[in-house]
């Protein structure tokens, strides 16, 4: 169960998501949320530091804790050999579930399928979090040249000193044209020109033979296996850990793979 903390802080972060709390509106102060039962003050000014970890908020003296303004978003648009990288909007839904709710998708993923509901969470998350500075997250939607529509996503998230982690996934119908190679390329040479990155780390389940090949081609090394490092279609399962360092770094054209 979760801490009585951790239950505050996502039902405001839900409420300021929602917009029921808007940009600049004060939160009420700690010892309001005390006198009403929400917990103690040290409940309370942990559920504030939790939000503000997530930049839903900002705390000053004088002022208490307001819902941070909505920083515009840095429009990203790279543009690869076979596809362009852009930022996620909310129209983008019904493709999203297209990827992140087949099962022959996301057999090969992280996490099991999700439903709707769960592709609007993901897409409002991720617009939430291109507002961060600094940005730690570049989850981009995968399209080609002639076509807006999202086929796919690519993502680079960053952790530890100048390292980041790589994932991507493409919608099954377009496996095969080169796309996700093509993503993943201009995402990485992005990262190691433009973000400053040493290293990229990418995680691939064993029998993913298509995800694999594709690291190989890129370049990447293997380091190991993480045993049971995720759980998901109702079993834990190994990941293949590949990495790239950036003087090892070769962009290249040409696509191939999934």
């Amino acid at each position: 169960m979760a801490p009585k903390w951790q239950k505050l802080a996502d039902r405001l972060a839900s409420q300021i998501r929602r917009g029921d709390l808007t940009p600049g509106q004060q939160l009420p102060h700690i010892r309001d949320l005390v006198a009403a039962g929400e917990g103690s003050k040290t409940t309370v000014h942990a559920a504030y530091k939790a939000l503000e970890a997530e930049g839903l908020v900002t705390s000053s003296r004088g002022h208490g804790t307001v819902v941070r303004p909505q920083l515009p978003i840095k429009q990203l648009r790279i543009v690869g050999d076979q596809v362009v990288l852009r930022e996620f909007t909310r129209d983008d839904v019904d493709a999203v579930l297209a990827i992140i709710g087949d099962d022959t998708v996301t057999t090969w993923l992280s996490f099991d399928s999700r439903d709707r509901a769960q592709a609007v969470a993901m897409i409002d998350g991720t617009i939430e979090r291109a507002r961060h500075e600094p940005r730690t997250e570049f989850y981009l939607g995968v399209t080609n040249h002639d076509d807006n529509r999202v086929l796919g996503f690519v993502r680079i998230g960053l952790s530890g000193v100048q390292a980041g982690k790589l994932g991507y996934a493409i919608a099954a119908a377009e496996w095969g044209r080169g796309y996700a190679t093509d993503a993943a390329r201009t995402l990485i040479g992005y990262a190691f020109t433009e973000l400053g990155l040493h290293r990229i780390s990418a995680a691939i389940g064993p029998e993913n033979a298509a995800s694999i090949a594709m690291m190989e081609k890129l370049g990447f090394t293997r380091e190991g296996v993480l045993r049971d490092h995720v759980f998901t279609n109702g079993s834990w399962r190994d990941s293949v850990l590949y990495s790239l360092l950036e003087h090892e770094w070769q962009p290249q054209s040409g696509g191939g793979g999934r």
